[in-house]
């Protein structure tokens, strides 16, 4: 029944693009999705920590093989190399390929990483007492540094890394995908509410509006 609703869900993203437009993010979701490894019980990593404290460095060194590094950032710029930066649906593509590759993992109990601040308990704790709850094995690093070096590292990562992008800005895009994967989110709050174009594609609201809401304050900053 769970493969068959996976199927469901997959053709209901096909059809919203060309077999052009759709083959590159089957391809990008598979990238991400056969680095993890399926285990009994399965392990859910969390990388918590201050911006620039190393989260980013250990969880690619010590998590690149055997687990799903699914962090939107991560995702988002694997989609720019694949698109472009200005294609018109990049948005879409990475929102959608995001949603591909958690399910995926989830419906075939891979392990899975993430990195986040960790300042949002209410965004959070849903998250890990879910995951746990569904059989994984979950663990939180929390990784920390001297805060004028954490700084330091900031600085330099946007000047040298055009696709540096803090989990500042991206942990409520990743968590979001959790909340509607896991059946936490029964009805989204006003203010996360899409901007008016693009619309996106069919799938959750709550998930995608808080991607699209994350997305929008980037552009514009």
């Amino acid at each position: 029944m769970k493969e068959k609703l996976q199927t469901i869900q997959e053709e209901s993203h096909a059809q919203l693009f060309s077999a052009e437009e759709y083959m590159p993010i089957l391809k990008l979701v598979e990238m991400f999705v056969e680095k993890g490894a399926s285990e009994t019980p399965p392990k859910f990593v969390v990388f918590t920590g201050g911006i620039a404290s190393g989260k980013t460095t250990i969880r690619r060194q010590r998590y690149a093989d055997g687990y799903v590094n699914f962090e939107f950032g991560d995702i988002l710029a694997a989609a720019k190399k694949l698109f472009g930066e200005d294609h018109p649906k990049l948005t879409n593509f990475a929102a959608v390929a995001c949603d591909m590759i958690l399910r995926r993992s989830l419906e075939a109990r891979k392990n899975i990483v993430i990195e986040i601040i960790g300042d949002n308990k209410a965004l959070f704790d849903p998250v890990f007492n879910k995951m746990r709850d569904i059989g994984y094995k979950c663990e939180i690093c929390h990784v920390t540094c001297d805060p004028a070096e954490g700084y330091k590292r900031h600085l330099k990562a946007v000047a040298e890394d055009k696709d540096y992008l803090s989990a500042h800005f991206t942990q409520e895009a990743t968590l979001a995908y959790f909340h509607q994967q896991l059946g936490l989110d029964k009805t989204p709050p006003a203010s996360t509410a899409p901007p008016a174009s693009p619309s996106p594609p069919a799938a959750d609201e709550s998930t995608f509006s808080r991607a699209w809401k994350w997305l929008s304050r980037r552009r514009q900053a």
